[in-house]
């Protein structure tokens, strides 16, 4: 597997603030490896060399930091001039990506099989796949169930909910690339909800909880060095 990936590593991070006031998100080391790095070595284990990184807040940094370590793969920085969102940095990519390609954001780790993903993507013959995980949630309370007169219909014990939800991890059809506005603001799921307004094929890859592990806050932060078993 030699497919493109493109890693969007332009935000601020301002969940994580005060970290990300003095360190670009995807340098913010995950144990002794930053995380952005840690993506693109799992990526590199299944053979992809390709690397394109959607660059903004910091972008200097994030290049001094590739430049100095020794790698054998090559990165492509995409640099916006402002902030693009999660897809509007593909528009620079025109012309460039010929092949089917991942989509990653820089605070996330899939573990899975990432050629079987791409095998179900290309058999499914989808524009998009996403890359999803089942995620639990306990309401830790009693909720309770009305009816048109505000009286009281129902009341649930510490109910339990399962949903289906987007991991930030996704393959695409190169063409897709011509779809995304010049110089715009523009998300990924401003995309897929056209692809689907417009009758276009949006295919789903589940991945288990566990197989997702996300740093966009201090708490999911946490989770994943203990996952990890880096703390």
């Amino acid at each position: 597997m030699d497919n493109p990936v493109v890693i969007m590593a332009g935000g601020k991070g301002t969940r994580l603030d005060p970290y990300t006031k003095i360190l670009p998100k995807p340098l913010i080391p995950i144990g002794d490896i930053p995380i952005v790095e840690r993506i693109i070595n799992r990526f590199n284990e299944y053979g992809c060399n390709n690397f394109y990184m959607a660059v903004n807040y910091k972008k200097n940094m994030i290049k001094a930091y590739f430049n100095e370590i020794q790698k054998s793969y090559l990165i492509d920085y995409i640099e916006e001039e402002k902030p693009l969102g999660t897809a509007g940095g593909l528009y620079l990519l025109k012309d460039k990506i010929k092949d089917t390609f991942f989509l990653i954001n820089c605070d996330i780790l899939i573990e899975g099989n990432y050629s079987d993903m791409l095998k179900y993507h290309k058999e499914n013959k989808a524009k998009i796949t996403l890359i999803t995980s089942l995620k639990h949630y306990t309401i830790p309370y009693g909720v309770i169930q009305i009816n048109g007169d505000s009286d009281v219909k129902k009341m649930i014990e510490k109910p339990e909910y399962d949903f289906l939800v987007n991991t930030g991890m996704y393959i695409l059809e190169p063409e897709v690339i011509n779809d995304i506005p010049a110089n715009e603001f523009f998300h990924i799921t401003d995309l897929i909800n056209d692809y689907i307004n417009k009758g276009k094929k949006i295919g789903v890859y589940p991945v288990s909880e566990g197989s997702w592990l996300d740093m966009g806050q201090f708490k999911e932060m946490e989770i994943m060095l203990e996952r990890l078993g880096i703390k």
